[in-house]
């Protein structure tokens, strides 16, 4: 039994469990307070007795709420049988019974946190989102609809595989569901160079499902609103509309520590999006404070991260949209259906979390300054910062690594020649290419290479900020010869499969090294040691049996200027 509580108006929570006669047990209940705001409480432990209990939300000390808590002998996990309908189709993929409020604002960021709390090893990774669903102990709403819906996807349980624009979508959906929440989102475009994407249309769980799917049925409704609806109606755009544009899924809120909870978005100026789920100060938790983040790849793996320069990247420029950290819109009743609520509507809510257009006006330093300095106040640790950045690295080339493994398992099945996409749609297309290449995480990971250079230069500019006093030259110099050892230490480095299936080890040094091969490393018909940069005729790139054709590689050649440039190609670029 788990027991989730959450609040955005109070800073300290406790859960009390009563029997009918008022009694307290609370040796039935462990509690464990989350770290990190919203504040949370989890009390966990062995179901009682069937029977009726009285659960007692105690906030700041005093009693505010009693829920009344019928325990059965049944596991409301295990599959439950509706009343029959044969014949009637279902109006919505589910029903609305409650509002987003304060309250359940605070309960999607307390479960969020706890889906992706990692404090073992924070960047770890899972093979799909459906993997986390279907674990008890991470997922609090594990079964919560006795559906049969959290069993694995093989047993007949849902099937999740969003990647890094459907992940928020995904996760706000399925907690809306479990809670009977509305959720809806819009149909957008991509933008145009100097023109953010624009949204029309928005569609929600409301609508009538596709297919004629019976009410009976509402986990195959659901499984085809995540599949379909979602996945096809979704992509990037939708987090970079511009700042001010309310007919948005999401708004963009200040830098700070309320505004940044769990379940916030992450739109970075390049077309990819990171879902924050947890934000810590140094002295809370069991780790380093720091803000963590996931992120989902067109795989369906998801990746853990902590923020660093070199994991969320920022730029200012207005052609490149609106990269912001932004939150969902909530979805409520309107008089014509469900509505996203205004920006006026926003600043009018109760716990108003913290609207906020003007990211324009901070340059480069200024965001990272005002980010770091949310869990550190300055002056920061240079050395730190440098092995931070590192580690980022690292973790990318690792994430990198699995990516190149899955192109590899399919080639293996299918040996046939992925075709190229045109253009533009080398970043933008579906299919095996979209799976298996890898042109935005290489332009991805040109960027975090580049932004150690970026840290250096900072260090040098503003010394006040990073702890540097007296003989500045000297310490700078020794900041050099650090990160020149951290560069080779072999706690980052990390191995590759060649394509005989040995092993080949490499350190950030060598990547480094290697920008400009990694500029035309991201096809999935080239043998892994040419992904990697391997030289031509070293022992290193002896192992490899497979190109890319001619064509393809001439066209790579035509492409290099956009990742030289470190910017994707404007849409509707058709080079070939």
């Amino acid at each position: 039994m788990s027991i989730l509580s959450a609040s955005q108006a109070y800073s300290e929570l406790t859960l009390r469990l009563l029997s009918s006669d008022g009694e307290a047990l609370d040796d039935l209940l462990t509690t464990k307070t989350l770290p990190g705001l919203p504040p949370a409480t989890l009390a966990y432990g062995d179901a009682p007795a069937s029977g009726l209990y009285t659960l007692m939300l105690i906030a700041d000390g005093e009693p505010i709420a009693c829920e009344p808590l019928h325990i059965s002998a049944d596991d409301p996990a295990e599959e439950r049988t509706g009343p029959g309908d044969a014949g009637h189709y279902a109006e919505n993929t589910w029903p609305v019974e409650r509002a987003w409020t304060q309250a359940e604002e605070a309960l999607y960021s307390a479960w969020l946190r706890q889906l992706f709390h990692g404090d073992e090893d924070p960047a770890w990774s899972v093979e799909r989102l459906d993997v986390l669903t279907s674990d008890r102990t991470r997922n609090l709403l594990y079964g919560s609809l006795g559906l049969g819906e959290d069993r694995d996807h093989e047993d007949g349980g849902l099937f999740l595989k969003p990647d890094c624009a459907d992940l928020p979508y995904y996760l706000r959906a399925y907690f809306a569901w479990k809670r009977r929440l509305p959720f809806g989102f819009r149909i957008c475009s991509r933008g145009q160079p100097g023109s953010p994407p624009r949204c029309g249309k928005l569609r929600s769980n409301l609508d009538r499902p596709a297919g004629g799917l019976r009410r009976g049925d509402e986990l195959s409704r659901a499984q085809r609103f995540f599949q379909r609806t979602i996945a096809w109606g979704v992509h990037t755009g939708n987090g970079r509309t511009a700042l001010n544009d309310q007919r948005a899924d999401f708004y963009p809120v200040r830098l700070g520590r309320e505004s940044l909870v769990p379940g916030t978005i992450f739109a970075d100026p390049y077309g990819h999006i990171l879902l924050v789920t947890e934000l810590l100060m140094a002295d809370e938790g069991e780790g380093e404070g720091g803000i963590y983040a996931v992120d989902g790849q067109p795989d369906g793996t998801i990746h853990r991260k902590r923020f660093s320069r070199s994991s969320f990247l920022w730029d200012p420029n207005p052609a490149l949209g609106g990269a912001a950290f932004k939150r969902f819109r909530p979805v409520v009743a309107g008089p014509e259906g469900l509505v996203e609520l205004d920006d006026e509507s926003l600043r009018q809510a109760p716990g108003e979390a913290g609207l906020w257009t003007d990211y324009r006006s901070l340059t480069i330093s200024d965001f990272y300054t005002a980010i770091e300095s949310l869990t550190t106040p300055p002056p920061w640790d240079a050395s730190l910062l440098q092995r931070k950045a590192v580690e980022a690295i690292a973790a990318a080339a690792r994430a990198r690594v699995q990516a190149i493994n899955n192109g590899i398992a399919y080639t293996s099945r299918h040996p046939a020649t992925i075709p190229m996409p045109l253009g533009f749609r080398l970043f933008e297309t579906s299919g095996p290419w979209e799976d298996y290449s890898t042109p935005s995480r290489d332009l991805r990971l040109l960027i975090a290479l580049d932004t150690l250079d970026e840290l250096r230069e900072d260090i040098r500019r503003r010394p006040e900020l990073y702890r540097l006093r007296g003989d500045i030259d000297g310490e700078l110099r020794t900041l050099e010869e650090d990160l020149d050892t951290l560069l080779l230490d072999p706690r980052f480095a990390f191995e590759y499969r060649r394509s005989d299936g040995s092993s080949w080890t490499l350190s950030v040094v060598d990547l480094l090294d290697r920008r400009a091969e990694l500029e035309r490393g991201y096809n999935p018909n080239d043998c892994p040691e040419v992904r990697w940069g391997a030289p031509p005729g070293s022992e290193e790139a002896v192992t490899c049996d497979r190109r890319a054709p001619r064509i393809q590689r001439a066209r790579m050649e035509k492409y290099r200027g956009w990742f030289r440039r470190r910017r994707p190609p404007p849409r509707g670029t058709t080079a070939r």
